[in-house]
């Protein structure tokens, strides 16, 4: 084979090369530049402290866009038109979304969710009847944790929709506590025989508030004596466990007594004839 028809073949298959080249160059480079961008994004909200959740949201989301747009450039570059590619797309999409219509609520919900979030990763909130720890937020559920180990996947649609109540929210939580004395009982011994046993806690939090100690009611047989105490978020079960049976065994050992349910019943016997 002589020198011109080598050049001349060489051509040929150039030719059919130089857009395979080309599109695979544009992939290649616009995944690195992908990439690059992801993290880069993720660094900058992992920075500003965003909800881990949210930082996977705009992740992925990022990350689907910006190879979208690559593939679609690529396309451009080698001489294949993308309109009818972009047509075809949109119809694919109007399909999709009438065929999942009853799931986009549940992709708007978690884009609610983690735009404007009512919650955050971590926290320990109820709603919709379910209540447990946030493990993870998505598109279409938000995944929780109950404090005996199961997993509870409630759906956005719904958890956007409803009373939602975050006790982790704020540092610190009040606790209230009732208990019943014997009408026999000294209610002001009482109270503060409470109050002393609350005061003398270390967790109980008196930066708000004083502990509280008042009569709330009076049942059929008891009556009801309510006792408030501010603490830390983390320390609220501790303290509600710890002061039940403290001053239980304050009342018992001041004698203030705690009664049990009673029912008086009285035999009306029907006179002789």
């Amino acid at each position: 084979m002589d020198f011109k028809a080598f050049i001349t073949m060489f051509d040929s298959v150039w030719v059919l090369l130089k857009p395979v080249l080309k599109l695979a160059l544009i992939l290649i480079v616009g995944h690195l530049v992908a990439v690059y961008l992801a993290k880069w994004v993720g660094k900058r909200c992992a920075k500003a402290k965003l909800d881990p959740s949210l930082i996977k949201f705009v992740d992925k989301s990022l990350n689907v866009v910006l190879h979208l747009v690559i593939i679609l450039a690529a396309l451009s570059a080698i001489g294949i038109s993308t309109t009818g590619i972009v047509a075809v797309m949109s119809a694919a999409g109007a399909a999709i979304a009438i065929a999942l219509k009853d799931s986009l609520s549940n992709v708007a919900g978690g884009i609610l969710l983690l735009l404007a979030p009512r919650f955050s990763t971590g926290d320990y909130i109820e709603a919709g009847g379910d209540s447990g720890t946030v493990l993870n937020i998505d598109l279409f559920h938000t995944l929780l944790l109950t404090p005996d180990k199961r997993q509870v996947s409630v759906p956005n649609g719904a958890l956007v929709n409803s009373h939602i109540i975050n006790y982790s929210r704020e540092p610190i939580r009040r606790l209230d506590l009732v208990f019943s004395i014997s009408y026999e009982s000294d209610v002001e011994k009482a109270k503060a025989v409470a109050l002393e046993t609350i005061k003398s806690h270390p967790l109980t939090d008196a930066s708000i508030d004083e502990p509280f100690a008042r009569i709330s009611g009076y049942g059929d047989s008891a009556v009801q004596l309510t006792t408030r105490i501010w603490c830390k978020n983390e320390d609220y079960w501790t303290l509600h466990f710890d002061l039940t049976e403290q001053i239980r065994v304050a009342f018992d050992k001041n004698g203030i007594g705690i009664p049990f349910n009673q029912l008086d019943v009285r035999i009306k016997s029907e006179p002789k004839a």
